[in-house]
């Protein structure tokens, strides 16, 4: 299932090969089917199963009466990001072998851990903004993994048991003031943090229509043309790993996200630039470069 978040945080659900959107309370409403319903993509994504068979029920009705077509919005209706603020954004670093060394790094034997801060999270179609101080700012595409169960020293074997979801990401970190801070042994946080800098979306894709994450391609497009196109079977650290390892240091949390690393070919994105991190199995992610406040 393909969930999103209207802009008047509806829940609703993608329908047909146009990917139209479904608000989810309506249709299920329409349909007779009044009992309560999950408030946001992330709730809908834990309890997939129970709300795929309310819905195919409703559909069914829908299709029989004729109310579906009136209830269907646009593939781009106005949608925020599919979780607005995550619990906490868990990212890697260097986990694409050929990532780490483009940019003058060793290959890193155990994950390398950083925090971004959930406020930079912005949903498709909304504006990274860069202000003139921040100087080069890079793009890095990514696979989202979205936590609906967490716990403490989870097995590498059973660490996908605790995975709901996955989304496109888009990890824009301001390159010039990272280098900086790290010079003076400072942490990559700031850098990463901006407002705006953290695009997530369009989708929450639920696990059964992703059955094998552990191979689908990630490409980033810039103004149409392809600058990072990868593959998960090349990062490092698989997604069990990262899982199991993260939860040897701390206690992960339901609505906890990681960041699984970008693939090589990371570069620098202008004012007035398109770019589009697409996700093999969930869409395609949009962000318009515009001018930041200062």
């Amino acid at each position: 299932m393909k969930l999103a978040l209207l802009s008047d945080n509806r829940l609703a659900v993608t329908y047909g090969d146009e990917e139209q959107l479904l608000p989810v309370a309506a249709a299920l409403a329409a349909a007779g089917d009044m009992a309560a319903t999950p408030a946001t993509p992330f709730e809908a994504a834990c309890d997939v199963t129970a709300l795929s068979k309310r819905l195919e029920r409703a559909l069914s009705i829908l299709l029989e009466t004729g109310q579906l077509d009136d209830l269907l919005l646009a593939p781009f209706a106005p949608r925020l990001a599919p979780i607005p603020r995550p619990n906490r954004i868990l990212a890697i670093g260097r986990n694409y072998a050929e990532h780490a060394r483009e940019l003058g790094n060793a290959v890193p034997d155990e994950p390398v851990v950083f925090l971004k801060a959930s406020q930079s999270v912005i949903g498709p179609d909304r504006e990274i903004c860069i202000p003139d101080w921040a100087g080069r700012v890079d793009f890095e595409g990514e696979l989202l993994v979205v936590l609906g169960k967490g716990g403490k020293n989870i097995p590498e074997k059973d660490a996908m048991d605790c995975v709901v979801a996955y989304t496109c990401f888009n990890d824009v970190t301001a390159r010039e003031k990272s280098k900086a801070l790290q010079s003076k042994g400072h942490p990559w946080f700031l850098a990463k943090s901006l407002d705006t800098f953290g695009p997530l979306g369009p989708h929450l894709v639920t696990v059964d229509e992703i059955p094998d994450p552990s191979d689908v391609g990630v490409q980033l497009r810039v103004n149409g043309e392809t600058r990072q196109d990868g593959r998960t079977s090349q990062m490092i650290h698989s997604i069990p790993k990262l899982i199991a390892y993260l939860s040897q240091w701390f206690a992960l949390e339901p609505g906890d996200v990681i960041a699984t690393g970008t693939p090589p070919g990371v570069g620098p994105l202008v004012v007035g630039d398109l770019v589009e991190v697409e996700v093999e199995g969930i869409g395609c992610l949009r962000s318009a470069v515009s001018k930041g406040a200062n």
